[in-house]
């Protein structure tokens, strides 16, 4: 009898020990799928937890996520979640048990349904990827925040299409980070030979802290140790890196897609130079036409503004913290930073009456203008919807389209 309570105890104390050890278990952050030298992102807020709340609202965050109820834009319901093609052929988005689907139906049938697995994008418009063999594709139909359901850019108005492969390329600026598959040999594909196929569990959703500030598991490693001691070590700090560098951070995303790639832009580290990951182009930039989507830095770098500051740089308006979705008296507020009626070099416009120029510099000098890279068509209408985006050419405008005057 003693011998079995003994056991009976043995048996509790291990039952114990094995819960425990499970619940710790499955509590470890999972190792970063970008090498040891990262740490998972959430454990940036273990110090930094005002910083990272506030980052997790910003559209860089959101650049890509995986879909969930709180991520998915766009209205559902019936009679609000369609897109025509012709009187025979249709696209509805559907959420069913499984998940959220874009359902192609022919004369009433259902034909073919692909899901919502992952979406890029948050503030302008929000378009959606589905996995198929491991292999990502965009769906044919996206949401636009200011006018609904429309073609994904690109797409035909008169045909769905469900085959437009989205490559690794594309991930580099709406992620953090996916690791391509290996071949059977065990290597990557490289050259010609691209392998589009990509492990869907190394994908690191949105532009995280590690992106801005290099790997940081060290960094955590020796603050952790030694807390308390003030400016944290083996981690960059924007203010150590130089003007260009500064700059360079943030164009490697913001600089366009009309160079040839050198290196993929995951690799980039804070302080890497963005001439040894792309080619030089072959014409200069005053013949380059810098579309409004995209290409910030490249607009940015012509203005006024730009060109007569040796500080100027994005985070000069921009807090990369937090959600960029100010009113324009926030940003105006950034001009009179450096423009006041006292330097001589503040607005001579006349403002409307009830107004002050204060208010508002931005509506007048980077004005919206339709991107000619985003095209696409609502669902009953024809012809192109403008998408409008602001530019970063900081100029005199005179029909807020063309600058009258962008260098002074």
């Amino acid at each position: 009898m003693k011998k079995n309570k003994k056991l009976y105890a043995i048996a509790a104390v291990l039952f114990v020990m094995i819960f425990f050890l499970s619940r710790c278990l499955q509590n470890r952050p999972v190792p970063d799928p970008r090498g040891s030298a990262f740490a998972p992102s959430q454990t940036c807020r273990q110090c930094h937890q005002a910083i990272y709340d506030s980052a997790l609202l910003t559209a860089h965050f959101a650049a890509s996520a995986k879909v969930t109820p709180g991520k998915l834009q766009g209205n559902f319901n019936s009679g609000n979640n369609h897109f025509t093609y012709d009187s025979s052929t249709r696209i509805l988005m559907e959420k069913r048990d499984s998940g959220y689907f874009q359902v192609l139906y022919k004369n009433g049938q259902p034909v073919l349904a692909r899901r919502f697995d992952i979406v890029f994008g948050i503030t302008h418009a929000q378009t959606a990827l589905y996995w198929q063999d491991d292999i990502a594709y965009e769906l044919p139909v996206s949401y636009y925040t200011a006018a609904g359901w429309g073609t994904s850019t690109g797409y035909p108005p008169t045909a769905p299409d469900f085959s437009r492969l989205i490559g690794r390329d594309c991930f580099e600026c709406h992620s953090s980070y996916i690791k391509n598959k290996e071949n059977s040999s065990g290597s990557y594909f490289s050259g010609a030979e691209v392998n589009e196929q990509m492990e869907q569990g190394s994908l690191v959703y949105g532009i995280d802290c590690q992106r801005c500030h290099g790997p940081a598991a060290q960094h955590i490693a020796y603050q952790l140790e030694n807390s308390g001691t003030g400016k944290g070590k083996y981690i960059v700090q924007q203010s150590s890196l130089n003007r260009q560098q500064q700059l360079d951070q943030c164009a490697v995303c913001h600089a366009g897609n009309d160079r040839r790639k050198l290196k993929s832009r995951f690799i980039f580290r804070p302080g890497d130079m963005l001439a040894d990951y792309f080619l030089p182009s072959t014409q200069p930039d005053s013949v380059r036409n810098f579309d409004v989507h995209g290409n910030q830095y490249n607009l940015l770098k012509q203005s006024a503004c730009f060109l007569q500051s040796n500080s100027m740089t994005c985070t000069s308006c921009h807090n990369p913290h937090q959600p960029s979705a100010k009113s324009p008296s926030y940003y105006s507020n950034k001009c009179m930073a450096c423009h006041s009626e006292a330097g001589n070099n503040f607005c001579t416009t006349t403002p409307a009456p009830g107004t002050s120029l204060k208010d508002n510099c931005i509506d007048c000098h980077m004005p919206k203008q339709v991107s000619g890279a985003i095209s696409f068509t609502l669902s009953g209408t024809e012809g192109i919807s403008a998408y409008l985006l602001r530019t970063h050419l900081i100029a005199v405008y005179t029909d807020k389209k063309q600058p009258l005057k962008s260098r002074h």
